[in-house]
C-alpha cells in the first residue's frame, strides 16, 4: 500500500500545477482518488496536466490564477468549495527562483519572488483556512525549501521567501491547534523540478554553472512521493535527501558549522562563476 488512499475522495486545490513538482502532486493525488483543481497562471500547461489525469481515469479540472492576485486566488478557492463542496487539501506549490551575487540582484527580481513564493503563499493560505476553520477539516500544504531552513548564500531572495513560508507555516500549524486543519511545509533540496532553467539569474551565474554546484539532484517522481508520503504523515516539516536532513540538524545545533559550510559552498560557486567569465 502506497499509504495515499487518504486522497481517495478528497479535494486538492493546486497551484503551479502546470510543470514540476504541482504537476507530480495533481497526478499522484487524482490517481489515489482526488478530486484536482490544477491551477497555474500557465493556463495551457495546466489543461495538459487536468488532461493527462482524466485520460488516466482521474477527476480534474484546470484554472488560470496568478497567485499575485489575492482576489483571483481566493476566486479559485471559493469555487472550488463552491463546486464539490469543501476543500480538503492547498497546495501552495506556484513559485520561482532567484540567483546570484547579493550586488548584483536587480530590486525588479526581489518585488517578483517576494510577490509570487511568500505573498502567493499568503494568499493561498488565507483563502484556504478561512474554509477549513468552518469544516473543521483540511490540510494546508506550503511548498518552502531546504533554503528556508539554512543559510543559502547567492540565494538570498529565494532563502528569504522559503524562511517566511516556514516560519507562517509554522505559525498557523500552532494557531490551528484544535481545529481540525494541519499545516505541512516542504522542504526539499534539489529536485528536478524545472525551476533552475526559470530562475533569474545575476552576476554571471546561470542554470549550467548552478547545476554543476548542487550535491544531488533527485529524480522529480522520488521526490513527489517522499514528500506526500509527509503530507500523508502530517509532518511540520518534510525535507529530503539525506543531506537536506544533515544541513538542517547540523544547522540547528550548531549554527556556526552551518555557517561555515554554507560559506564554503558560496566559494566554490564564486570561483565556478569567474572561471566561466574568463
Amino acid at each position: 500500500m502506497s499509504g495515499f488512499e487518504v486522497f481517495n475522495n478528497k479535494v486538492a486545490v493546486i497551484t503551479g500545477a502546470a510543470s514540476g513538482l504541482g504537476q507530480g502532486f495533481a497526478t499522484v493525488t487524482a490517481a489515489n482518488g482526488a478530486t484536482v483543481v490544477a491551477a497555474d497562471i500557465n493556463l495551457e500547461g495546466a489543461e495538459k496536466t487536468a488532461e493527462r489525469i482524466t485520460a488516466a481515469g482521474g477527476k480534474a479540472t484546470a484554472k488560470q490564477v496568478d497567485v499575485r492576485d489575492a482576489a483571483a486566488v481566493a476566486k479559485l478557492v471559493d469555487d472550488a468549495v463552491a463546486e464539490h463542496g469543501r476543500i480538503d487539501y492547498m497546495f501552495n506549490n506556484a513559485g520561482i527562483a532567484v540567483q546570484g551575487p547579493m550586488q548584483e540582484i536587480p530590486i525588479e527580481h526581489w518585488d517578483e519572488i517576494i510577490d509570487i513564493n511568500l505573498k502567493g503563499v499568503v494568499h493561498g493560505t488565507s483563502a484556504a483556512y478561512k474554509h477549513m476553520y468552518k469544516q473543521k477539516s483540511g490540510h494546508i500544504v506550503n511548498t518552502a525549501s531546504l533554503a528556508g531552513l539554512v543559510p543559502s548564500p547567492l540565494l538570498s531572495p529565494y532563502s528569504a521567501t522559503k524562511f517566511g513560508v516556514v516560519g507562517l507555516s509554522d505559525s498557523l500549524r500552532v494557531e490551528a491547534q484544535g481545529t481540525g486543519v494541519k499545516v505541512t511545509a516542504l522542504c526539499p533540496g534539489f529536485i528536478e523540478s524545472g525551476i533552475y532553467d526559470s530562475a533569474r539569474y545575476s552576476g554571471g551565474l546561470n542554470a549550467e554553472i548552478g547545476r554543476k554546484q548542487i550535491p544531488l539532484i533527485v529524480p522529480l517522481e522520488e521526490g513527489v512521493d517522499k514528500l506526500l508520503k509527509g503530507v500523508v504523515k502530517e509532518k511540520r516539516v518534510v525535507t529530503l535527501p539525506l543531506y537536506g536532513y544533515l544541513f538542517w540538524y547540523g544547522y540547528r545545533a550548531t549554527p556556526v558549522a552551518g555557517i561555515k559550510l554554507s560559506g564554503f559552498l558560496a566559494r566554490r560557486q564564486m570561483k565556478a562563476i569567474k572561471k566561466a567569465a574568463r
